[in-house]
């Protein structure tokens, strides 16, 4: 095969160029990295009340806890969310 025709039969658009990471896996991975390190750097104990509780816990425990509501916080919206636009879709149609 000569250099022209593989010129011409080459499309960058096929895997042939540098496939980068998206900017959203890079951030992900960034705020990944930033909670890891917070969550190892903070091992004293703090004093925690919840409603009718009073107790000392590890502040990282407190962080897990609080990134896991929220992720359960986030999807439940998202759930909840979804369901109503796809009931007002089937409304509309």
């Amino acid at each position: 095969m000569t250099y022209h025709e593989v010129r011409e039969n080459h499309h960058p658009d096929e895997g042939g160029g540098r496939n980068l990471p998206s900017i959203k896996l890079v951030a992900l991975l960034v705020v990944a990295v930033a909670i890891i390190v917070f969550f190892f750097q903070n091992t004293d104990s703090v004093e925690v009340e919840f409603l009718w509780m009073d107790v000392n816990w590890p502040v990282r425990s407190v962080i897990l806890i609080s990134l896991v509501a929220g992720m359960i916080i986030a999807r439940l919206g998202s759930f909840f969310w979804n369901r109503a636009r796809r009931r007002k879709n089937e409304r509309d149609d």
